[in-house]
């Protein structure tokens, strides 16, 4: 069998890429959209926060769990 060319591998290649970046992407919307849909219900959406007071307040809870699961791991 013979080896397919350079330019037709790297092709391939960056196809794979492609797709997985899509997939990555695709995943990425379906976890904002369950936080959104959780933040709402918890009545995020109704405080008077702006965009980097809730960044900071996400970001203090995933450090949190972030710290809970390494202590729990040791």
């Amino acid at each position: 069998m013979a080896r397919q060319p350079l330019a037709e591998r790297r092709a391939a290649t960056r196809a794979k890429i492609a797709a997985l970046k899509a997939e990555i992407a695709k995943m990425d919307a379906i976890a904002a959209e369950r936080i959104g849909r959780l933040a709402v219900r918890a009545g995020l959406a109704d405080l008077a926060l702006d965009d980097d007071a809730l960044l900071r307040e996400f970001e203090a809870i995933a450090a949190r769990h972030t710290a809970g699961a390494a202590a729990q791991a040791k």
